[in-house]
């Protein structure tokens, strides 16, 4: 019998594979090497797939907050360091709540994280959404990781003018990766507010997607709406993404530049894509083979939660926008149509990661069915 809304794409040149499978609420996943990969539970719970097979004892076992959007969350491994992975995750400090990146040493032998090491300490209250939690490592060697607004309004850092002073809410990180130190050419090193001198972006909802044009080196991000106007967004240095005051295109808001708080350094600019309807946006992955096909190489895959599929956006000849046509030239997904015109694959249980393999294909983390999948050539 065919399984019920089994992953299915719409170009016939590729077909999906079935790589792993008894995972439990799974949130992100990193290569180790061609044939490791390491993937994270939202429990707390760090497994191994080696040689695809899931290794029965987890390489680490935490203690985390596990309410909601809280958990184990986000993953990156230092380029060509293997043994150097980054793990954020919401945990009770004293009776207290934290969202933490910590890095830790990873032994091949004895399959096992150990040696964890504390690089960022961010708030996790009041919680217990909108944790955010990706973190990437860029191509300057920089660590970045995002923090949405852990359910609390109100600040500076959501763009209300009169409220709290910024408190590491609603942020893009860019640190260095052995300190969780802000570095001399951030937008806002310049500032006297020493907070600011780790932020790269601010004004942000949420967010379960970061990754970096390997053509460029720019970073793009997704953002979460509320129940409208998730968001694909160019992160340009000193980006203020615009919440509280807004989600979606400015001109379809009835807010104004100058209602949004803009730091020295700071600017707002238009999402590249929204969804008028919220699909639960998760993760965004260049992707950086020409295994799939050409007109695939360096260009976007995203996916979502609600409905398990992969969007798929052909960036323009400059690499700051995207080719978008007929109903989508107005940037904005309005109905389901135009929704899934932009749809390249469907039927994925829940995606929360989406990685280009070592082997040049793609690998999808289905939070829903607790499995990986390969899109390949057929």
């Amino acid at each position: 019998m065919a399984q019920i809304n089994a992953p299915a794409l719409r170009d016939d040149a590729l077909r999906v594979e079935l790589v792993a499978e008894g995972l439990q609420m799974p949130t992100s996943m990193r290569f180790l090497d061609e044939n490791n990969l390491i993937v994270l539970q939202k429990n707390g719970e760090v497994r191994l797939v080696s040689n695809g097979t899931l290794v029965e004892k987890p390489v680490l076992k935490v203690d985390v907050e596990n309410v909601a959007e809280q958990g184990m969350l986000g993953i990156a491994v230092a380029p060509g360091e293997p043994d150097e992975v980054y793990l954020y995750f919401t945990e009770d400090a004293s009776g207290i709540l934290r969202n933490r990146v910590y890095k830790f040493d990873y032994d091949p032998g004895q399959q096992a994280l150990f040696n964890g090491t504390l690089i960022l300490d961010l708030p996790g209250e009041p919680g217990p959404f909108h944790n955010g939690g990706k973190v990437v490592i860029g191509p300057d060697d920089r660590l970045y990781t995002v923090i949405g607004d852990t359910n609390a309004g109100g600040g500076m850092l959501d763009n209300d003018a009169a409220g709290r002073a910024p408190d590491d809410k609603s942020v893009i990180y860019r640190v260095d990766r052995q300190t969780g130190e802000g570095v001399y050419d951030n937008p806002f090193y310049g500032s006297e507010n020493e907070r600011l001198h780790r932020y790269f972006a601010y004004g942000i909802r949420n967010s379960f997607g970061l990754d970096f044009d390997p053509v460029t080196g720019r970073l793009w991000m997704t953002e979460n709406g509320e129940d409208e106007y998730d968001e694909v967004n160019l992160v340009e240095p000193g980006l203020n993404s615009g919440w509280h005051r807004l989600m979606g295109p400015m001109a379809r808001s009835n807010a104004t530049e100058s209602d949004l708080v803009l730091f020295e350094g700071a600017h707002y600019s238009d999402p590249e894509f929204s969804w008028f309807d919220s699909i639960g946006v998760t993760d965004i992955e260049f992707i950086e083979t020409g295994r799939l096909g050409g007109k695939y190489e360096n260009n976007i895959f995203v996916g979502d939660i609600n409905s398990g599929n992969i969007y798929f956006f052909e960036l323009n000849g400059q690499r700051d926008g995207l080719v978008l046509h007929d109903g989508l030239s107005d940037l904005v997904g309005d109905s389901p149509g135009e929704i899934s015109a932009a749809a390249f694959a469907t039927g994925f249980g829940g995606i929360t990661d989406i990685e280009t393999g070592p082997d040049g294909n793609i690998y999808v983390l289905s939070f829903l069915d607790g499995k990986i999948y390969r899109i390949t050539a057929s």
